[in-house]
């Protein structure tokens, strides 16, 4: 007996293709596959680990993150029903397959065992958020009675990240204290956020770096609390493209950027945010946000048309967004 269930948190009217073969090929060395399109949702460490906790468990456990544009356009439990079928046929073997197609559907299917994984699964969706696919997982293998493997020394790695994140946060504060109790230079201020800050404040390239770090999580933050959903509207492409955003400016400040990668990582996190603006537009009915800010000097200049540095009196050089008619004002055309 097959017992089926999909969630559906977003859609996406993506198109692409995932040929099937290449995860089952993919479970011939590992029972979890990952996308390497998917890694920023589920990193190789997490994938490990799940691998670690599944391998050999009888009934047989298979895990696959694949991207959701393999869903393509239309109804999206009918096209992660048929890709999931599509492995159990590949695969020929019963057991419990779960797989997440990106940020847009998560689907589970019993074949050949007794186990309410309908249940299960939305249980557990409903405890995590969509970015959030290891949770997930994790969750569904508790309920599962699926044991943790663990080790003396797991203990402390897995308290690792929490202490580096506590240790970073603790920096960038100092750091910030020192920018305001030190002399201002000329430097120019090259990141500027994507929401309301001191910008004088950030005028060191760690500190930049350290703001548009807050800035990604900020924005990440921003896509969990909205939770999007179909109402009857076609918000799949917007959410996408907005958490696609998301992972690509996640991936770039998980590095050390120059001032080059942080403009195109602030480019990137407002184009995020709009896009997600626009997908809650659609539920709400109301037009679409304009895609550039209103004019930095005068709102009611309306839609600004390019960046422009500006130095304001007594403060560091910035870029703003500005109107036609104040970038010529700024450039010397008019006064």
């Amino acid at each position: 007996m097959r017992l089926l269930a999909g969630v559906l948190l977003l859609a996406s009217t993506l198109t692409g293709s995932s040929d099937p073969a290449a995860v089952v090929d993919g479970w011939k060395t590992s029972p979890v596959y990952v996308d390497p399109a998917q890694r920023s949702l589920v990193p190789d460490k997490d994938a490990a680990e799940l691998a670690e906790r599944v391998n050999g468990h009888d009934p047989a456990i298979r895990i696959a993150v694949v991207p959701a544009a393999v869903l393509g356009p239309g109804d999206q439990s009918a096209a992660a029903h048929t890709y999931v079928d599509q492995l159990v046929d590949r695969q020929q073997a019963d057991g419990i397959y779960l797989v997440v197609f990106g940020g847009a559907i998560s689907w589970g299917s019993a074949v050949g065992v007794d186990t309410p994984i309908a249940e299960i699964l939305t249980d557990e969706l409903g405890k995590h958020s969509r970015s959030d696919p290891v949770g997930t997982l994790n969750g569904v293998l508790d309920q599962l009675d699926v044991p943790k493997k663990s080790s003396s020394g797991s203990t402390w790695l897995w308290a690792l990240p929490a202490a580096l994140v506590m240790l970073l946060a603790a920096l960038f504060l100092a750091r910030s204290i020192r920018a305001l109790s030190r002399k201002k230079d000329s430097r120019p201020a090259l990141y500027r956020p994507s929401y309301e800050v001191l910008p004088d404040e950030v005028d060191t390239l760690d500190e930049r770096r350290a703001t548009a770090r807050e800035d990604v999580t900020r924005f990440g933050e921003e896509l969990d609390a909205a939770d999007v959903r179909l109402d009857g509207v076609d918000t799949g492409a917007d959410v996408q493209a907005a958490m696609d955003a998301y992972a690509d400016a996640g991936r770039v400040v998980d590095g050390e950027p120059n001032d080059d990668k942080l403009r195109e990582v602030r480019a990137t996190v407002e184009y995020g945010r709009w896009r997600l603006a626009c997908a809650q537009a659609k539920v709400a009915g109301t037009p679409a946000p304009a895609r550039r800010a209103a004019c930095f000097f005068d709102p009611s200049h309306g839609t600004s048309v390019t960046d422009w540095m500006y130095t304001p009196p007594g403060g560091k050089p910035r870029e703003v967004p500005v109107c036609s008619a104040c970038r010529d004002r700024l450039s010397g055309g008019s006064r």
